[in-house]
């Protein structure tokens, strides 16, 4: 009774079919009882990468690594054309801020007003509800308009540890004042800031292992940090200390090249 296409499995007593074997079952894999397909096999499984091959890939990605690390870092400092530069800590803010606002200006210059005028809060009270807010005249609907863009963007701008320290505060002006407090300080934190910074200025050197080009980079953003805090510095000053770490840095291979034969001195 059993059907022509239905044939007993050698040794099985199982039937298997001879006759409706999809053809995509490919042919039966040595030794295994499993089928393979030999006809519809993308290209990448017939022939699979060489670990050599793999190796060499994954080499490029690591060289690489570096340098989109040090773009993304440089993109968050400066900003890009939609993104505002990224506050990380506070005591980063005097530099930050002064690009920040940059940033704004360039965006539209009636934004900036928002970071320095009181938002009403009638307005927020009107907006809420859509027939009210209909009723608004255009001086205010621009008003509201600005004031939501600004205080996206200005939020933005904060890593999410520091806009937590500061949800609370609900309009603009509000927020940039909190952080200008935060990140500037009362007058005596600024004036110990002022003399640390005096000190690290005429004390400036170089570094162990660092590349002329990383203690530049160095210095220059130390300069940033004395305008930011009112260090006057004279040219002269700015010269001598750049001028020695250059002709320590090219006249050995590093610094602490350097160090070893000064501390090798009788």
């Amino acid at each position: 009774m059993n059907p022509n296409w239905w044939n007993p499995a050698p040794d099985s007593g199982k039937y298997t079919s001879s006759v409706f074997t999809p053809s995509w079952l490919g042919t039966p894999a040595p030794d295994s009882g499993k089928y393979t397909n030999t006809s519809l096999s993308p290209s990448w499984a017939e022939s699979p990468v060489s670990t050599s091959s793999q190796t060499t890939q994954w080499a490029l990605v690591s060289n690489q690594t570096p340098s989109i690390q040090s773009i993304l870092l440089s993109e968050s400092e400066t900003g890009s054309l939609n993104r505002p530069p990224k506050l990380m800590h506070l005591h980063e803010y005097p530099g930050w801020a002064g690009r920040f606002k940059t940033y704004v200006l360039g965006l539209n210059t009636e934004l900036w007003i928002r970071f320095t005028t009181d938002f009403d809060q009638a307005i927020e009270v009107a907006a809420s509800s859509t027939a009210t807010f209909a009723d608004l005249p255009e001086d205010q609907k621009k008003t509201y308009d600005l004031e939501k863009k600004a205080y996206a963007i200005l939020t933005q701008g904060l890593s999410k540890d520091i806009y937590h320290q500061f949800v609370s505060f609900k309009t603009t002006k509000k927020l940039w004042d909190g952080l200008k407090t935060r990140g500037v300080g009362n007058e005596a934190t600024r004036i110990m800031r002022h003399d640390l910074l005096k000190k690290e200025f005429d004390g400036f050197t170089c570094m162990d292992k660092e590349s002329l080009g990383d203690m530049t980079s160095r210095f220059y953003h130390l300069l940033t940090e004395l305008g930011n805090y009112g260090v006057v510095t004279t040219t002269s000053e700015v010269v001598k200390n750049i001028m020695g770490c250059w002709l320590l840095q090219t006249s050995t291979t590093s610094c602490s090249s350097w160090r070893t034969r000064i501390r090798r001195k009788p």
